[in-house]
Parts: C-alpha cells; structure tokens; sequence
C-alpha cells in the first residue's frame, strides 16, 4: 500500500498538514539532542523526510533510515541522492518488529507517524528501545486525536472526509488514504505510549504538544 502512494506522499503530507509536517518533523530532531558524531536510526522513514533532517540539522556521525516499502525506499534514496547526502545517510529495507542491528548500536532512535502502522505497538517499541544504547533517546512523534469539545468533532470530519477525499484523489489510491484516517481514529491513548516506553526501559518521559495538540512529540531515555 505505502509502495503505490510513495510518489505523492511527499506532496500530500505537506498539503493535507497546511506544511505543519516540516516544523513537526523539526521539532522531533531538535528533541533528540543528537550530539557530533551520534549514531542515529529512523524507524518507518518511509520517504526518508526524518533522516534528512538529522543529516542537514545535525553533526550526527550517521544516520540509517529503515522501512519496509521498497517503493518508499526507492523514493528516499532520489531525495538523499539529490541533496547530496549519499555519504551521510543509508537506507535499510527491514522491520521494524525485528530489527536487524545489534543491542546499543544508536543513541538515538525515532519513528514519526510511523508506529500507528506496526501490527504491535509495545513490541515495536522494545525493539526500537533494545538498539539503544544505555543513555540513548528514544522518539516517537504520533497524531493524537482530541478527547472531547469542539476541535474533535471537526477533527473527526476532517479524517472521515477531507482527508480520504484528497488523499485518494491526488495519489489515486482512496483505499490508502481511509486506512490512514482510520489508523489515526483508533489509535492508543497518551497513557499507552507512556506505558509502552516505560514497560521498555525508558525513563525521563515527558512529550511536547505540536499544533495545538493535533501531533505530540514523545521523549524516553534507556536506562
């Protein structure tokens, strides 16, 4: 699914978030407090937006991008070429329940809107903690829906309509696109990620608010 969208994806992030995308994706590395010559994994990078930033943001020593997609992959490493970060930045096809590197090999780890689409929330997140290493921070930026009052109400039409409609047509696949909207409706609560994370190892929980509370940065570190 994600291979037949990954051409508009780019173009559809930054159209259906009215361009939030980039100060959200900013905000993720500016929390990971990557330090000169940090080793850094960008769980579900998809069209590899995240790990461009740490490579142009950031003196981090490497940066390696994993996905699933082959097509999403395929689309990163254009972008990675054409912004000549070839040397900086590699490209994985693995998963993201089973990640193929060896405990405390990054010392910092982040997913963006990446972990709604595992079929196991708290196994991703162990396994995202275990490559850690000791003192090393682990990231996850999510939509969460609104609980109650007016902005749920218009964020639920916002995700039943404007964005399967737009989605679908622009990439041509309004299948994708509901799944997308779904995902974010039935996706956990604030208390879950927090458990998840702490269930991991990780400590020193805390998270920032982004847009008013449509998006949430999510912050641990490894014991």
């Amino acid at each position: 699914m994600f291979s037949r969208i990954a051409r508009r994806y780019d173009l559809l992030n930054h159209l259906l978030s009215v361009n939030a995308d980039r100060s959200w994706r900013r905000a993720l590395v500016k929390n990971a407090g990557v330090t000169e010559g940090a080793n850094v994994l960008d769980v579900a990078t998809g069209t590899g937006d995240v790990a461009v930033e740490f490579a142009r943001r950031t003196r981090a020593g490497s940066v390696v991008g994993l996905d699933r997609s082959t097509g999403m992959l395929d689309r990163a490493a254009g972008k990675i070429s054409k912004k000549r970060l070839t040397g900086r930045v590699s490209l994985v096809e693995g998963d993201a329940l089973d990640l193929p590197f060896a405990a405390g090999s990054f010392d910092a780890v982040t997913i963006a809107f990446g972990l709604r689409n595992l079929p196991d929330y708290a196994v991703g997140v162990r396994e995202m903690a275990r490559v850690l290493r000791p003192g090393g921070r682990l990231l996850v930026l999510e939509f969460f829906p609104p609980r109650s009052g007016l902005f749920l109400g218009l964020y639920r039409v916002y995700l039943s309509t404007v964005l399967p409609v737009i989605g679908g047509t622009v990439s041509g696949s309004a299948e994708a696109y509901r799944y997308l909207a779904s995902s974010i409706k039935s996706f956990v609560s604030h208390e879950d990620i927090r458990r998840y994370m702490e269930n991991a190892g990780l400590t020193q929980l805390d998270s920032q608010k982004l847009t008013g509370g449509v998006a949430f940065v999510y912050r641990g570190v490894k014991r």
